[in-house]
């Protein structure tokens, strides 16, 4: 959720642009964002995280869901009346795409040009499940066409990414570096699960 608000928004550019000295007046058009409020949330795996994903879409910005999965999940479709379509459907009508399945050698370079070109052109694609499951140089070229409006990543292909890496650069890009878990109370309970396991 923060990676599609902070892409929507060019908020990670434009606070770069407030600490190269930019912010200097008022203007009324530059570096607009676009609305995701009522807009299309497609699934790339609605499990447990994608399933967390999707309700606070639909409670914060009434967002319907559509899904793709191996099989469908049919509690799922029953609690939030998310939609199960195919791959191309998902790419055709997905304004935000977010990606929540495992890295598999059915899910590796998963997104490649041909799939972003695919997509619509005012889709954000986001990714916080594994950085192998999209083409970086794909990736490039998708949103240097214009062929998806922008991109949030909490994985990358490579990780850690090199600071020169042109994403970096771009105004409707939001990068973090794997911080999905990254919360004091996560953490702990992370550890609790693995001093639970030893003792097992």
């Amino acid at each position: 959720m923060l990676l599609a608000l902070a892409v929507s928004r060019k908020a990670f550019y434009l606070q770069k642009k407030i600490q190269r000295g930019e912010w200097k007046n008022y203007e009324p058009t530059p570096d607009l964002g676009i609305e995701i409020n009522g807009k299309t949330l497609g699934i790339f795996g609605l499990g447990k995280i994608g399933l967390e994903m999707a309700k606070k879409c639909i409670g914060a910005y009434q967002m319907p869901v559509i899904y793709h999965n191996r099989a469908r999940n049919v509690e799922a479709e029953k609690e939030i009346r998310a939609k199960f379509v195919s791959f191309e459907e998902l790419l055709a009508q997905s304004d935000v795409l977010s990606v929540h399945t495992a890295l598999t050698s059915e899910t590796k370079d998963k997104f490649t040009l041909a799939v972003f070109r695919q997509m619509k052109p005012n889709a954000i694609f986001i990714n916080t499940a594994r950085g192998g499951i999209h083409n970086e140089a794909d990736l490039i070229t998708a949103l240097n066409e214009k062929l998806i409006w922008g991109d949030g990543l909490d994985v990358t292909n490579p990780e850690p990414m090199e600071k020169d890496n042109p994403l970096l650069a771009m105004d409707n890009v939001a990068i973090l570096p794997h911080i999905g878990s990254a919360t004091e109370e996560t953490r702990d309970a992370m550890a609790k699960i693995i001093v639970r396991n030893i003792l097992a």
